[in-house]
């Protein structure tokens, strides 16, 4: 199963590449030995889709797991499954087909019991999964199941033989397709015989995609994708190997790519400015919405005052503008632009949300007063939590001054932290606030506001309001009155991000890469990674 959480880090590397030199008889001979040069702005964390919670891991899986649906370009095509299926009993099952070549990177044959074993351990509370429910909170059973009132043998899945997997959904969905595309299998025989190492090092991984993973620890900052002989669309793959490096700091990102040592760049900061309108440019918004979110845990931070200040003090327009200068959108909302439109007037959700918090300094230091008499104490010290890269440096900043300026007896400790450390400590509930974003693979504004859903595995604050959750319910059980779904999901968006302000949202980022002119097939939208198995050497 594939996750959904997206932060991001940086720290200063720099790193030369040497020349390769190669001997090549011929052109296509040439293309065989090419190595693609590509980078990442911080280390994945874990090749196990079922444990997968940041969108760095999600970046690598995407190119060595394939679900039983895969994104061709914005379209929807069959994956692991032979062909994309028609739902029958008035839409709630699915009966997939597995391909008969698939095959696992070590030669086994991808199976029914793949998808099985992968749903099941997702679902079951003993795995502790944080993995996205996304794509298999819609199954049959899967509340049941994850509250442990039923065995993982009870969700939604059966494998009525090696071939066949059969999904059964709690009621109709019509966007079930674009969650087929992150319901990731594992090898069954391989999960059992690794345990908690799956997923955790290159020789603990085994793949089903495009490419398979090389020479990665765990914890080092390079390593290679090698074309996956048994793939069973390996032929389509044209580029044979990929060298992926993490490359923290924009302005090494940016040299690397004029020095030709990058093929692909991510850029961010002044750098989106100077390759804007150049041919190598390509950028999509991200389908993520990133923000502050609170301890809700904490005694210290679990205060309607202490979020309603912040709401009110963070001038969004001037931290997109302004500090960050790479094309982010200012947001004041939990769900992306992009993401889900009106039904009846096709106008963009966040169009018709309208900006839930206006800057208003006077009103966010009467709640911050507010806050200080109901807690006791005129003196407080908050940690505040950022991802180590430039850009969320900047932000941070920005935000610690404005505060400290605005809010009297406030001291904010900031600590800029590498993107899995953030990960791991927010798990923990180790944070007073923090800065992070939630990833979403489907245009449908339930899925970015689930992550204030009551026991969501990804619900970090750890939000718990029945009056929201049953919002959330209604427009679950609204799914045939769309008119009506779209005016839930509004009531609860505004009710999340306004009323209780769980979330102080920013800005939703921007995607911005250069593309070598050499590099042909580079394919990207707001809800996933341009595909390597999709891309050729022109030249």
């Amino acid at each position: 199963m594939k996750t959904r959480t997206k932060i991001i880090a940086t720290s200063v590397i720099v790193i030369a590449i040497a020349g390769i030199g190669v001997t090549v008889k011929n052109k296509n001979d040439a293309s065989k030995n090419k190595i693609l040069q590509v980078m990442m702005k911080s280390e994945p964390v874990t090749m196990n889709p079922i444990m997968t919670t940041d969108i760095y891991s999600e970046q690598v899986q995407d190119q060595v797991y394939e679900g039983l649906y895969r994104y061709e370009k914005n379209k929807i095509v069959p994956a692991m499954a032979g062909n994309v299926v028609k739902p029958t009993k008035n839409g709630t099952v699915y009966t997939f087909k597995i391909r008969d070549n698939a095959r696992w990177s070590n030669g086994d044959r991808v199976t029914a019991n793949d998808f099985m074993t992968a749903i099941q351990k997702t679902a079951d509370p003993k795995t502790k999964s944080q993995a996205s429910a996304d794509a298999i909170s819609v199954i049959k059973n899967y509340d049941l199941v994850h509250s442990g009132k039923l065995s993982p043998d009870k969700i939604g899945v059966t494998a009525p033989d090696k071939q066949t997997v059969v999904v059964t959904l709690s009621q109709p969905t019509p966007w079930f397709d674009q969650l087929a595309t992150t319901i990731i299998p594992v090898n069954t025989k391989k999960y059992q015989e690794w345990g908690q190492k799956y997923g955790t090092a290159s020789k603990y991984t085994v793949t089903n995609g495009a490419y398979t993973m090389s020479n990665w620890t765990g914890t080092n900052t390079s390593f290679s994708l090698i074309k996956n002989s048994q793939y069973w669309h390996e032929k389509h793959a044209k580029i044979n190997e990929i060298h992926t490096r993490v490359i923290k700091t924009p302005m090494t990102a940016a040299g690397e790519f004029k020095n030709k040592h990058l093929d692909i760049a991510q850029l961010s900061d002044e750098y989106i400015a100077s390759y804007k309108r150049n041919k190598d440019y390509r950028a999509v918004p991200q389908a993520v919405v990133r923000g502050i979110y609170f301890n809700e845990t904490s005694s210290k931070t679990n205060n309607e005052h202490l979020r309603q200040a912040f709401g009110y003090m963070i001038n969004r327009d001037e931290i997109a503008n302004h500090v960050m200068k790479d094309g982010s959108i200012a947001q004041s909302n939990a769900v992306p632009s992009g993401v889900m439109v009106n039904p009846n007037t096709g106008s963009d959700f966040n169009h018709d949300a309208g900006t839930q918090f206006k800057v208003n300094k006077k009103k966010a230091q009467a709640e911050w007063a507010t806050y200080q008499k109901e807690i006791g104490h005129k003196s407080v010290t908050l940690n505040m939590t950022f991802d180590d890269d430039t850009t969320s440096k900047a932000v941070g900043a920005y935000i610690q001054y404005a505060a400290e300026q605005l809010f009297n007896g406030l001291t904010i400790n900031m600590a800029y932290e590498p993107h899995g450390q953030v990960v791991s400590e927010v798990l923990k509930q180790n944070f007073d606030m923090v800065n992070m974003g939630l990833s979403v693979d489907v245009a449908d504004a339930a899925f970015p506001l689930a992550i204030g859903q009551t026991g969501y595995g990804l619900n970090f604050s750890k939000v718990s309001d029945s009056t929201y959750d049953g919002l959330l319910k209604a427009a679950n059980d609204q799914v045939t009155d769309a008119s009506q779904r779209y005016k839930t999901l509004q009531a609860a968006n505004k009710y999340f991000t306004q009323t209780k302000a769980y979330m102080i949202p920013i800005y939703q980022p921007m995607n911005a890469s250069v593309v070598s002119d050499k590099i042909g097939g580079f394919k990207a939208n707001a809800f996933h990674s341009a595909a390597y198995q999709d891309m050729y050497w022109k030249n």
